[in-house]
Parts: structure tokens; C-alpha cells; sequence
């Protein structure tokens, strides 16, 4: 990805493709395979979890019709598993891999205002049930909060820590890591699922209140940790 960054061309990448497709691609797709089976049977039988680009790859081409960067390729590459038929579209597990790191937890970036609202409301009026979501990410400190907020407040009066978690326009509960042995060993898979394991019921949380189908616990998935990734 450094390479590319310093030769962000057509000609350059075409040349470098089958590099890319070996090096990055398929490592990528790998990944995705650990998980896809884990994601369909207990977090959410919705989620997109075919190891292929454009599916819950992302495309690495970027689209410049509309914008004044003209450089052809994006300097980062994604792995998401979302729910494409869920009301909030980009709500998902997310893994990156940047020029001089990698990313990996849940969140969503955008969302309709009455989606919002929605989440808001279920979590004012069932404090406890949003607390309990919370609650597995309490126990990985490597995990942080962030998004970005409301320049005036969208929940005035409500306690301090339902406004810290969702008083956002979007959200992201994640890690980042500098470029290290890990991302190159078994043990990235363990990293990575023990994190998306603990925000699995943050994810459903925000699933169902969006979608306003909440009727308690949802069938289709077990409870989380009950079963990891592929070994």
C-alpha cells in the first residue's frame, strides 16, 4: 500500500496487479473466510460475507467523476460485514489495512436523521438494555468511541452516558495498530474476532431500534462467544 501510495497511476498499478492480487487481495480474502460463518449463524444471517471484491471487500478503484482528487485508486483497503437489506446500510465489522496500520471494530458512518432519532429513543427508554450492550466493550480497553458529534445537542437533559455514545451524527467503536507481527500471523484472528465478538450486542442494539423491529433477543443469531471463527 506504500508503494502505491508513492504511484497512485493506472499504468503503474496494472503492471503491479498481480502483486496486489497475491499480496493483498487474497490475504484479504482468507480473512473474510474466517469469519463469514461465525457472521451468517450468530451474529446476523443478513451479513454479507462473500470473500470477493465489491461483496464484503472493498474496491480499491476509486470513483472521481464527482471529486477533485483525480487519483485513480484509494491508499487504504476494507473488509466490512453489514447487512446491505438492514435499514442502516453502513452500520458493520470493519478491518483496514492503511500505509502505516490497520483498523478493526464496528460502527456505522452515516445514517438518516429519523434512524438516529429512532436509536436515541429505544435507548432513552430502555437505559438498561443500551448499558448491557455496552457493557462486553468496558472489558477491551483497546477499544475507543468516537464519531462526530452534534454541534447542539440532540438528547439536552439525558444522562451523560447515553449522550456520550450517541449524541453523533455516526459512530465507531474500534483499535488501531501500527503495521506489526501480528498482521501477518494467526494471531490477527484472534485479535480481531475477540474485539468484534464484544460489539456484537452494541451492533444488534443498533440494528433493531433502527430498523424499529425490536421484539427482545433476535432468533436468528446465538448468543455472542458462544462460537468463534474458523480454526
Amino acid at each position: 500500500m506504500r508503494a502505491l501510495a508513492r504511484n497512485n497511476d493506472t499504468a503503474w498499478f496494472d503492471r503491479h496487479r498481480p502483486e496486489y492480487d497475491s499480496y493483498v487481495v487474497e490475504p484479504m480474502r482468507r480473512l473474510v473466510r474466517e469469519f463469514s460463518d461465525w457472521m451468517n449463524a450468530e451474529v446476523d444471517a443478513g451479513i454479507e460475507s462473500r470473500p470477493q471484491v465489491g461483496r464484503a471487500i472493498g474496491r480499491i478503484r476509486r470513483d472521481t467523476r464527482f471529486s477533485r482528487d483525480k487519483r485513480p485508486y484509494k491508499e487504504t483497503v476494507w473488509i466490512i460485514f453489514r447487512n446491505r437489506r438492514a435499514v442502516m446500510t453502513t452500520l458493520g465489522f470493519y478491518w483496514e489495512l492503511t500505509t502505516t496500520g490497520y483498523l478493526y471494530g464496528m460502527g456505522f458512518y452515516s445514517a438518516p436523521p429519523r434512524v438516529l432519532r429512532a436509536v436515541r429513543e429505544r435507548a432513552l427508554a430502555e437505559p438498561a438494555k443500551f448499558r448491557e450492550a455496552i457493557a462486553p466493550i468496558g472489558a477491551r480497553p483497546e477499544l475507543r468511541a468516537s464519531g462526530e458529534p452534534y454541534r447542539r445537542s440532540s438528547m439536552p437533559g439525558a444522562p451523560e452516558d447515553l449522550r456520550f455514545w450517541l449524541d453523533r451524527k455516526n459512530l465507531y467503536v474500534g483499535a488501531s495498530r501500527p503495521h506489526d507481527d501480528v498482521l501477518h500471523s494467526r494471531a490477527l484472528v484472534d485479535l480481531v474476532w475477540d474485539a468484534w465478538d464484544g460489539l456484537v450486542p452494541l451492533y444488534r442494539f443498533l440494528r433493531d431500534s433502527s430498523s424499529g423491529s425490536y421484539r427482545g433477543p433476535p432468533e436468528e443469531a446465538g448468543a455472542p462467544g458462544r462460537r468463534g471463527p474458523r480454526r
